[in-house]
């Protein structure tokens, strides 16, 4: 159930419970509805599309971590360090070798590629291709829905479409990706939910990790793109050590 969209009140809720993280170990359920004036299922709820059991589970998970000990830091700040923290290791020791090696193989046998991706995504795309081509790989980068769906059009079966998303689940990506697939398109994808379309569809998905205690403040799509960072810049660190030892 994670990722799933919160309503106008789950967003205040959550957004209530990130203000308190310190004190969410010591405070009940009710504690918590009451702060943000709502029912005690809206916060089970909330944490349920969160990713947890309840809210006696997530309160647990937040017992068992500790914040970092770095001087002159306010609590706010050192919790918003903790959750880029959690992302860097879960994502690095979550990746599967196997599949960075099968990317690897799919990279050095394309003969063309092509990154689709949206949003802040399409800045991870970007250092991708720019790294790409320092090893003469022909590759171009597609955020826009119409030039997806177009070029996806052209592939083959030498074609390799890497995508960056986040959910995984972005339609006008997918209905690309749709696409280049039928024309025998191979691809990889680069998520953080391996229940996505996304992973589904791809030949090989590398999978992040996205901590479920962000807060988004903004009715845009601002959530950190750590995990895709981390996962290309590993990628690229194996395609290159695997160039070198060609």
């Amino acid at each position: 159930m994670t990722n799933q969209k919160l309503s106008n009140a789950e967003s205040y809720t959550w957004q209530i419970i990130q203000e308190h993280y310190k004190q969410v170990p010591k405070l009940s359920i009710s504690e918590i509805a009451d702060l943000a004036h709502v029912s005690i299922s809206t916060v089970n709820r909330t944490v349920k599309k969160k990713g947890y059991a309840g809210y006696a589970d997530f309160r647990y998970s937040l017992e068992k971590k500790e914040l970092p000990q770095i001087q002159g830091f306010s609590s706010e700040v050192l919790v918003a360090i903790s959750k880029n923290e959690e992302e860097l290791l879960y994502t690095i020791h979550g990746i599967s070798a196997e599949s960075i090696e099968n990317a690897v193989q799919l990279i050095d046998s394309a003969s063309e590629i092509l990154l689709f991706a949206q949003g802040l995504s399409a800045n991870a795309a970007k250092e991708m291709m720019k790294k790409l081509q320092l090893f003469h790989k022909k590759v171009n980068l597609y955020s826009e829905s119409a030039e997806m769906l177009y070029y996806a059009n052209f592939t083959n079966a030498k074609s390799l479409v890497i995508v960056l998303s986040l959910s995984g689940e972005t339609d006008e990506i997918i209905k690309a990706l749709k696409a280049a697939k039928q024309k025998h398109a191979v691809a990889i994808g680069l998520t953080v939910s391996s229940n996505s379309r996304l992973a589904r569809l791809a030949d090989v998905s590398l999978v992040g990790y996205k901590s479920p205690l962000e807060v988004n403040y903004f009715d845009l799509d601002v959530h950190s793109r750590l995990p895709l960072y981390i996962l290309v810049r590993v990628l690229f660190d194996a395609f290159s050590i695997f160039q070198k030892r060609k």
